[in-house]
Order: structure tokens, then sequence, then C-alpha cells
């Protein structure tokens, strides 16, 4: 497993499928469709390897007289569905007339296919880029299919797991051509060896596509009229080689998008042309085909007018008044009325005053579920911490310190728990395309981490944390990160600075530098600032919720720095009543989520 075998044509077909599917034990997909009538046989499946004679065996019997399809993609039982989905050997790609050249690889950062099969005529290939070792993450299988589909202008409908394509050996009767190898190397690849290629956004999905009413095709050409004579001209071709149709239908799409079609007026079209021209119209799954298309205009022709197409096309939901009332919060909580899931949070302060080592110190601690200056947690959490300010030798000597705190056992959790990133190139919410944020989103998807820790808003949010349109933009594609991955966002900040001379100030949200924006779509945000009674010999800090679900004023608590071991402790009380008493909120009886 993992390794790839020397590929010869004359040993063709058992060599395409053991460099498919190695030793993995799953069930492997050999549709076939038949010439004359166009229908198709699905109902092929075996068990891998233990049927290996049976594969071969199928595909020498049915060449003759059908078009005989495997599918790279293995499953959990008989069934091609993308839920039954087990992984893949390879990623691939589907070419239909425009396959790329070597440069146009090295410039969209993607590598040299491992093995790249002739199904026709010139130009029309298969590409497989063999990994080393099984990839059973299905999600990444065809995140990265997709991907690369994207980049290469491949057949965008090929990247779900439960596309197929034609095995070595076999005959396309459509080309009067075998099928057989081009070309092929030695080479694997791992799944970052892919994290440089952008991941496309979806405008549309399925679902979407089920709940919204696809509207009449005449009446939204007749509504969005007048054409160009090169749209009318393509709209009333009656019929479209093989071979041209799914460009055809890609220029279908990109014309519709152009003329601001929205997205359920551009798959009525789609569908309604494809009659005629039979590309996917007689496929069980045309409606992916379909919302592929539109998914891939949109990368360049978003949607402009009044509808938002990322939304279904339903009425808003709203609450009566005594269903307000019933309402019951289930908020799930990272920390207890501080740190929702899913949410974003601020750690804000003025340089010195010891963010970074505070939000590191919570996010150590969820890693390991100590307890720290909040109740303890049960669940040890995956934390990704964005060190944007501070180089890795920086980080470096931070951790030197840091680890002073834990044992060892500990520290090999946090080995697991506990990723860094530190390198020059920054990542920018507020520059969505830029490739970059496709290698972040990639580092999601594969650690799946609990907490994303970016140190810090600057350099992350806007260029200039005044740019409101800039800071929006980060939060827009922040909600959607969120929402999607399951992650909290955790920041540290930087306040504005204070006037000279106005003397001691309780912190407020007015402190939290940049657009009100930022505050504005907090969850929460903690304050981190010197305490009146703060000395170089007794560092005593304030903690302040400025912005909470667990309280409507800015209560919170005092802690002492460590500077030796960059950590904060909780004062005892003997240390407390050394200095000046605590402001006049922080009398309050506790309430049970701080235990000093």
């Amino acid at each position: 497993m993992g390794t790839v075998r020397n590929l010869k044509p004359a040993q063709g077909l058992e060599e395409f499928i053991n460099f498919l599917y190695g030793e993995e034990e799953a069930y492997v997909h050999l549709p076939i469709k038949h010439p004359e009538s166009g229908k198709y046989e699905y109902n092929f499946f075996f068990k891998w390897p233990a049927q290996r004679q049976d594969v071969i065996d199928h595909v020498v019997r049915f060449s003759d007289s059908a078009e005989v399809f495997i599918t790279p993609g293995m499953f959990k039982a008989r069934s091609s569905n993308v839920v039954d989905a087990h992984g893949s050997y390879v990623a691939w790609a589907d070419f239909d007339g425009n396959v790329p050249s070597l440069e146009e690889l090295s410039e969209l950062n993607i590598p040299t296919p491992t093995l790249r099969v002739q199904s026709s005529i010139p130009g029309h290939e298969h590409w497989y880029w063999r990994y080393d070792q099984f990839n059973n993450d299905v999600v990444s299988v065809q995140g990265i299919n997709k991907a690369i589909a994207y980049a290469l202008q491949a057949d965008i409908g090929a990247w779900d797991a439960g596309h197929s394509t034609r095995p070595v050996g076999s005959f396309n009767h459509k080309r009067d051509a075998p099928v057989a190898i081009k070309a092929h190397n030695n080479n694997t690849y791992r799944i970052g060896d892919f994290a440089e290629v952008p991941v496309p956004q979806n405008s549309y999905d399925i679902e979407q596509f089920r709940k919204e009413q696809i509207p009449n095709p005449l009446k939204t050409l007749m509504k969005q009229g007048p054409w160009s004579d090169d749209a009318v001209d393509l709209f009333n071709k009656y019929k479209v080689h093989e071979g041209s149709r799914s460009s055809a239908l890609t220029r279908v799409a990109y014309t519709c998008a152009e003329h601001g079609l929205d997205n359920s007026e551009v798959y009525s079209l789609l569908q309604w042309i494809d009659k005629r021209w039979g590309k996917f119209s007689e496929r069980d799954n045309k409606e992916k085909y379909y919302v592929d298309l539109i998914n891939y205009v949109r990368q360049k022709v978003p949607y402009e007018g009044i509808k938002d197409v990322t939304v279904n096309a339903e009425e808003i939901t709203t609450y009566s008044f005594k269903q307000v009332l019933e309402y019951v919060d289930e908020t799930d909580w990272i920390i207890n009325g501080i740190l929702p899931y899913k949410g974003v949070a601020y750690v804000v302060g003025r340089p010195g005053t010891g963010k970074t080592t505070l939000a590191l110190g919570i996010c150590t601690s969820l890693a390991l579920a100590k307890q720290y200056l909040w109740e303890p947690n049960e669940k040890k959490y995956k934390v990704l911490y964005l060190s944007l300010e501070m180089s890795l030798e920086d980080v470096n000597q931070f951790y030197a310190a840091l680890k002073t705190n834990y044992t060892d056992d500990e520290i090999n959790t946090l080995d697991k728990n506990f990723h860094t990133y530190a390198s020059p190139e920054k990542i920018k919410f507020y520059q969505p395309q830029n490739p970059i944020m496709g290698k972040f989103l990639r580092k999601i998807e594969n650690m799946k981490p609990d907490i994303v820790l970016v140190d810090s808003a600057s350099y992350s949010l806007a260029s200039n944390l005044s740019n409101q349109e800039e800071v929006t933009k980060s939060i827009e594609l922040l909600d959607m990160i969120r929402d999607k991955y399951g992650i909290t966002m955790l920041f540290i900040h930087h306040s504005r600075k204070e006037p000279p001379g106005h003397g001691y100030k309780e912190a407020d949200l007015d402190d939290v530098f940049g657009s009100a924006f930022i505050a504005a779509s907090a969850s929460s945000i903690i304050s981190l600032k010197q305490a009146k009674d703060y000395t170089e010999s007794h560092k005593l800090m304030d903690i302040r919720y400025l912005k909470t679900r667990f309280s409507g004023d800015n209560t919170g608590f005092s802690v002492l720095m460590d500077g030796d071991r960059r950590m904060f402790r909780r004062p005892a009380m003997g240390e407390l009543m050394a200095a000046a008493p605590m402001p006049k909120q922080e009398k309050k009886k506790d309430d049970g989520f701080f235990a000093i």
C-alpha cells in the first residue's frame, strides 16, 4: 500500500485497477452503458480485493459491446452514493478535449499527475494523482478533486466520490478508440501537496435548488431580454456534437450569469436547453451537474442583483411575542457564559499587558481540559494558533517559558492538540481570493480544530482597522468559516491608546480599537488592563467582560501576572488585601462560575 507500481500498457487493465485500489478492502462500482439505447446498468458492484478477478472479467466481458466505467472512489456498501463513500487512493480529473500543459500545472501549484489515461481521441484524458496512503476523508477527496477541476477547467461534474471514469483496457464505442495509458510515473502525493490549489466557494447547492421554485424558461428568456445575437444562436442550437456539449453548456451558464440572471433562472435555462442537447438530461443525478455548472461560473461572475443567491428563495422566519418569551437559550459553551461554540471573541489590551499570555493560557488549558482562570472543561479541545505577529523564533522563546507550567504528559497532549502557524506569509481574511486562504481552509478541513486563536486582529481583519469595507468583508468570511467548520475564533486585539493625564479609567467598549463593527459582531470581548494598584513588584491586572451573555456590565476579576512563566493566576486573599480594595462591582457575591 502507498507505492505506485510501474504501469505497462501490455498489463494495462490489471495494473490499472491495482493502481486505483491497492489492497484496501471495500466495494468498487463498474456501471455500463449500452451504446444503441443509451441506457445505463448500475448494479455492478464488487468486493475488493476478494473479487479482483471478477472485476477484470467484467471489463473484458462488456468492453466489446458496451461502454464500461469504473469509480476511482471506493464504498462501504453496494452503493455509489456519496453517503456510502469509503475514500480513495487517488485524486482525479476528467478532460473533454482541453488537456492543460505542464506549464499551466506549475503556475497553478498543481503536481504532475501520476497517471494519464487517453479515454478516446487526443485531448480527452483522465488524470490521476496517487496518494501516498489511502485517503478515507471523503470531504478531502471531493474537495481536492473539485479544486483541481475548477483550476484546470476540467469536467466540473466529475469531482464527487461516486463519479466514474473509463478503465484502461476497455473500448470507447462513441469514438471507436481504445482506452489506454498515455503517460505514467512513480510519484505519490500527500494531501498537503494540494493545499495551494484554490478552494472554490459554492454560491448554490442541491438543497437550495430543491427548495426554490425554478421559473419557466420561456418566461425567463422573455423577461431578461433583449439577448445578443450570439446568445440567441447558442440558445437556438438544436443539437451539439458529443465532446462539445459540456463546453457548450458552460457557455450557456456564463451567458446567463453575465446577463444578470439569478441561480434559479440560470438553472431553468440549462435544464431547458439540455433536454435538446442530451448531455446530462437523462442522468438520475442531472441536478448535481447543473448546480456544479452554476457554481463554476459564479467563481468569475458573481450575482449582483437584488436577490441573494446564497440563501433560499423563501420568506424569513419570524417569531410571535409569546414564542420569544418561551425561547430557551441552548447555546453550547466552551467557557461557560464567556466563550460560545462557533462564536468569535476578542482579548483586548494595551501593548505589554499580556494579551498573548492570557490568550495562550486560555487555549492551552482548553487543549488540556485543565483549570486555568475559569472553571475546568471536560473536553480536550483542538487549537490552531495563527501567530501573525511573532516569528517562529519568538514563539519558540515564549513556549520555552510556557512549558514550565506543564508536566511531560501535558506537553505530549499539547503536542497533539495545539498546533502553531508562524510564517512570514500572513493570513488576511479581507483578501478571500489570496492563495494563502485556500491553504488555511485546507488546514481547517484536515486538522478539524475546535478553536482558532489569531494574533492579531490588526494583521488579519484589515489593512487598516478603520477601513469599514475590509473589516466587514473579514467578518462575513469568518461567519461562513465558523458556520461551515464549526470552529470558535479567538482574536488578540489592541485597545485604544489612553490620553495622557486622564487618571485610572475602567475598561469599556470604547477601548476596542478600529471599526465599530468589530465590537458589534463579537460574541464576547475580554479586556486585560493594569489594575489601579498595579506595581512592578505586584503586577495586578484587571480582567473585565466588555461584552458577554454572562453579564450586562463589565464585571470580572483580577489576576497576578507571572512574567517568567508566561501565565496569570488568581491572587490569594492575602495578596488582594495587600493591595487596595477591588473596584466596587467586584464585591458582588460570587455566582459560581468563577471559584477563586
